[in-house]
């Protein structure tokens, strides 16, 4: 057996509460949903979850620890994502701009791959120092070191994390992007980009502003 059963259960219910609650990443799908649709939503969704898989190897393999320990480790992810994400608003209010102003109508629209979205969502959730302290807070307290391989528990609870959470933010991204479709055919539809591109910086923001978070 690799997992307490006990813990697990635990365990389970309580990512699925955090999974639920409103955050930063439920944000970032609606706001890629607003721009790009339904396949903007789930590619996000899809590269926060490569990106906290990712998360999970490192705290399983003491890579987080040392991250989380170096206070200019820790600070130069925090600084990276926000410019990530401050880009991204940047990227969204522009295209909101040329779209209102009509400079130049073959701008307005701007297509992107569902690759290029998924990057997108992988960036920002590697350059997330608060889901490195949050590996590194919760894990811990859900593995049983009399059942050995603590490493290999680690990524486990990483990844079932991570499948809880996923499945929520892939459900989010549907209604927003079926939302996103109908709002481009009403007046409303003009403004789509400029509202992503507020919740960008707002996410950029609150990361700076926000130090070593619990979460």
């Amino acid at each position: 057996m690799i997992l307490d059963p006990t813990l697990t259960a635990a365990y389970v219910l309580l990512a699925t509460a955090l999974a639920v609650a409103p955050g930063p990443d439920v944000l970032f799908v609606v706001a890629n949903g607003m721009q790009h649709r339904i396949k903007g939503a789930i590619a996000s969704a899809l590269g926060i979850g490569a990106g906290s898989v990712l998360h999970a190897l490192a705290a399983a393999l003491g890579i987080s620890a040392i991250v989380a320990a170096s206070p200019t480790a820790f600070e130069i992810l925090r600084y990276a994502g926000a410019a990530y994400l401050a880009y991204l608003g940047v990227q969204a209010l522009r295209s909101w701009w040329n779209y209102s102003s009509n400079l130049d109508p073959n701008q307005a629209v701007v297509e992107i791959s569902a690759w290029n979205v998924f990057r997108r969502g992988l960036i920002t959730n590697i350059l997330n120092p608060k889901v490195v302290v949050f590996y590194l807070a919760l894990l811990p307290q859900f593995i049983s070191v009399e059942l050995g391989n603590v490493g290999l528990q680690i990524f486990l609870l990483g990844c079932i994390h991570n499948i809880i959470g996923i499945t929520f933010l892939i459900c989010i991204g549907l209604a927003a992007g079926k939302a996103s479709g109908w709002l481009a055919r009403t007046s409303f539809g003009k403004w789509m980009d400029g509202i992503a591109g507020v919740f960008f910086i707002g996410l950029a923001l609150r990361l700076v502003v926000s130090g070593k978070p619990e979460h």
